[in-house]
Formats: C-alpha cells, structure tokens, sequence
C-alpha cells in the first residue's frame, strides 16, 4: 500500500510540473550587460566646424600646392563635384555643413556611417583588426576603431588620391578622429544660418569629432578641425536622388519622336 502511494505521488508532482507555467527568463541585462562604451547610434546633422589652430583653410607644403596647381592646369575648368553627385570622401564627407545629416549605426564588432550627401558609407571595425594589407584604396578609406574611456579614436589610412581642394590626399594621407558624446551647453558654438533653420534636433546631445589629417607630402603640418553634430530624428535621412536627373536628362535625349 506503501509503495501504490509513493508512486502516486511521484506521478502527481510530475502532472504538476507539466502543467505548470515556464519560469521567465532572467532580465536581459542579467544575460548580456549592457555594453561599458556609449552607444553613438542616431542621425545627426553636423552644424559647425572649427580649426582649433585658428586656420580658416588647410595649410599645404610646396610640394601639395605644386600638385593642386599641376591638376587644375591639366583642364580649362574642373566641375564642380557636387553638381555631377560626385563624393569626394574624406575629410570632407565628415566636415561637411550643407545640412544633409549622417546615421550611424554601433555594434560590437563595427559602425556604420551613411551619409545622405552623395550616399556616402563609411565601416569603421570595432573587433581589433589592423587594416589589410590587400584593400583596394577609396575615397573614404579603410578606418579601424578602438576606445579610449569614453572616446572612440579612429584611424582612417588606405585613401585614394584627391588632388583638388580645400582637402586633397594621396595614399600617404592619414586621419585620426576623437569622436565623444556631450552637452549643448558644454560647448561654444551654436547652429546659425540655414543650419539652423532646417530642422530642430531631438534633443541637446552633440556629438564631437575631433580630428587631425597628416600627409607630409601634403599639408604643412597636421591640419586640425572639430566638428560639432546634433542629433536629428530618425526620419531625417531621405534618399539622395541627385545622380538620377543627370541619367533622366541622358534618357531625354533619346526619346523617340512621336
């Protein structure tokens, strides 16, 4: 009789626990922590730019100027780039106040920037790799990222030859950005102009780009320049359709008379 009842027992905690509801999972934040770097994701819109030496444009050695005067002297004119939807990479696509805003998107491993001016995208490896000995050079480069405290310090090397100004480069030319997150109202300067007419941020966040271009061959000197963003909803970014007038004005051309 003993033994019938313990066997009842067994098989009614077994019943029990089927019908029991799942335990919840423990917090999220109890699996994964949160990660220890700020997370620089949104869209942000850059509204000023300041050259920390008090320069108002680059500085170049004589052999950069050289190099700038030998291009131009090669045509009668050289287009401008914008109106033909032609991105000239960096620094340029980051110190840009033309009021088209970039997305950044932050994992562990990498950020993404997608700038809305000529559709320009920058990967910026957050998982320790050197940059590659085999990369085929671009206009915004092979950039690699690491933190300091609060500070993610990016190397930008691998750039393609731009021998046109305010930011000319070759393959020697490397740019070091000091990117942070911080307060309106720690630091100087304000939106003005059409900058800051176009649309108001979300917020007071602003993120900071300190940077710094070397190429010996170049400029005289490092040339310092920080760039001030605000942070814009996340509707802010549109799709940048300049190139399709110039294809619909190619297609125009060939219409077939009616």
């Amino acid at each position: 009789m003993t033994m019938i009842r313990v066997g009842c027992a067994i098989a009614i905690t077994a019943m029990l626990a089927a019908c029991s509801p799942p335990e919840s999972p423990a917090p999220a934040d109890s699996i994964s922590p949160p990660s220890a770097h700020p997370d620089l994701s949104g869209v942000w819109m850059a509204f000023a730019v300041e050259s920390p030496d008090g320069a108002r444009t680059p500085q170049y050695s004589a052999e950069g100027e050289a190099m700038l005067e030998a291009f131009t002297a090669q045509f009668t004119e050289v287009p401008e780039t914008g109106a033909w939807c032609y991105g000239s990479g960096m620094p340029a696509m980051m110190l840009s106040t033309v009021s088209y805003p970039i997305e950044i998107v932050q994992h562990a491993s990498r950020l993404m920037m997608v700038a809305e001016l000529e559709m320009q995208v920058r990967r910026v490896y957050l998982d320790g790799r050197p940059h590659p000995t085999d990369f085929l050079s671009q206009g915004v480069g092979h950039s690699v990222g690491t933190w300091d405290d609060d500070t993610l310090v990016i190397d930008t090397a691998l750039l393609s030859e731009w021998p046109m100004r305010p930011w000319p480069r070759t393959e020697q030319t490397q740019i070091v950005e000091r990117v942070h997150l911080t307060k309106l109202e720690l630091v100087t300067p304000r939106p003005s102009g059409f900058i800051a007419t176009v649309q108001e941020p979300i917020n007071d966040d602003v993120l900071v780009i300190e940077m710094t271009i070397t190429d010996p061959g170049v400029y005289a000197g490092p040339q310092r320049r920080t760039a001030y963003y605000q942070r814009m909803a996340d509707t802010a970014t549109l799709e940048y359709a300049c190139s399709a007038e110039h294809w619909l004005e190619d297609l125009e051309k060939n219409r077939v008379s009616q």
